[in-house]
């Protein structure tokens, strides 16, 4: 069971909650979420409850002040009635929308199509959901649960607990190094920093589309994909490239730069990083039927079916992969990934706690009815 530090705010479902609503028990983390929307039904009756209290309790008060308390408590049933109101209208929308979208083939209907069904306050409302993903829309839209049942997982997720489930697809198929691209002793530069971008855009891409393997994905995804790599790794889909990364960090600071601004995080870089660290370290256990670097191989063999059609990728990535299955590097490096991972987990906290400090108010245990007064009297 998780300890009280652990469990996360139920309202916000970003922070540690340090709270629990005396009335329906949820955790929270401020009174900002205490105060939310969402919230609001408990909120608004624990301060009415208090003010009732409050007057009940001390009949001395003069009498300014109760009529205060008692305006307060006018306020209160009337924001309630708003809502209420509010609530009623929503229905009727969602109830005209479904009237809208009754024989409407969603499965084959496009997107574009679909919007133009949608009135202007729908695609606003829409809009913004999208904008602000800690919104509640936008939360309660991404915990659907038939995004939950098409979301995959990266087919790596199963590989390394021995587990399979639903939302993994099958294995990759590892890729087949040509005879001639084998030999250990192969010159040219090294590129192992190279590799550790490429096996991190390509962990990148998996999550990003949300699919098990890229082999196995439909087309559309497929050409997403192949512009992902274009954009993340250009040494790898451009014709005339010389790019070398001569340290991870070369690697790292590259594809930070080219990842959407409102992404790249030292969360995800961290995510990611351990992704590649683990396609690229050589398997502890080898059996007749299977190869000291088969994860890594099967990686490559995702992105080379990927790639099948245009010849100059799908050469460069078996060149790849012939370099790690050959080269002494690939445990160290694998090792620089793991150690970065640390370092960006850690940079990922602090900024957590200085965003905490900044951005939040003062988490208070309960919303006290002097401040509900004072805020009202303002």
């Amino acid at each position: 069971m998780s300890s009280p530090e652990t469990v996360t705010c139920g309202l916000c479902r970003r922070q540690f909650s340090k709270y629990t609503c005396p009335t329906c028990n949820v955790p929270y983390c401020s009174l900002t979420c205490f105060r939310s929307p969402v919230h609001s039904q408990c909120s608004e009756t624990f301060y009415k409850k208090e003010v009732e209290s409050d007057i009940r309790a001390e009949p001395s008060k003069s009498a300014s002040e109760r009529q205060r308390m008692l305006e307060l408590l006018k306020r209160f049933e009337e924001e309630s009635s708003t809502q209420d109101d509010l609530n009623s209208e929503d229905e009727d929308k969602e109830s005209d929308l479904a009237r809208r979208l009754k024989n409407v083939d969603l499965e084959s209907t496009s997107p574009d199509q679909l919007w133009t069904l949608l009135t202007a306050d729908e695609r606003e409302k829409f809009l913004k959901a999208m904008e602000d993903p800690s919104s509640e829309l936008a939360l309660q839209l991404l915990a659907s649960e038939e995004l939950s049942v098409e979301k995959q997982e990266p087919w790596w997720s199963a590989a390394f607990s021995g587990m399979s489930s639903a939302q993994h697809g099958a294995l990759p198929d590892p890729i087949k190094i040509p005879t001639t691209l084998a030999s250990p002793s192969r010159p040219g530069p090294p590129l192992i920093y190279n590799s550790c971008a490429v096996l991190i855009a390509y962990a990148y891409t998996i999550r990003n589309l949300s699919v098990s393997s890229l082999s196995a994905a439909a087309e559309p995804d497929a050409e997403a994909a192949r512009a992902i790599f274009a954009s993340l790794t250009p040494f790898l889909t451009s014709r005339t490239s010389q790019t070398l990364h001569t340290s991870l960090e070369s690697a790292l600071t590259t594809l930070h730069s080219r990842l959407p601004a409102d992404s790249a995080t030292p969360q995800l870089l961290a995510l990611l990083m351990r992704d590649a660290a683990s396609l690229l370290r050589p398997s502890l256990v080898v059996d007749a039927e299977s190869h000291l670097h088969i994860q890594a191989l099967r990686a490559f063999g995702d992105m080379h079916a990927l790639f099948q059609t245009r010849v100059h990728v799908a050469h460069k990535i078996a060149f790849y992969a012939a370099f790690v299955v050959s080269s002494p590097t690939v445990r160290t490096a694998a090792t620089e990934l793991e150690r970065g991972v640390a370092v960006r987990e850690a940079q990922s906290q602090a900024d957590k706690v200085e965003w905490e400090r900044v951005q939040q108010p003062k988490a208070q245990e309960k919303a006290s009815k002097v401040e509900v007064v004072e805020l009202d009297s303002k």
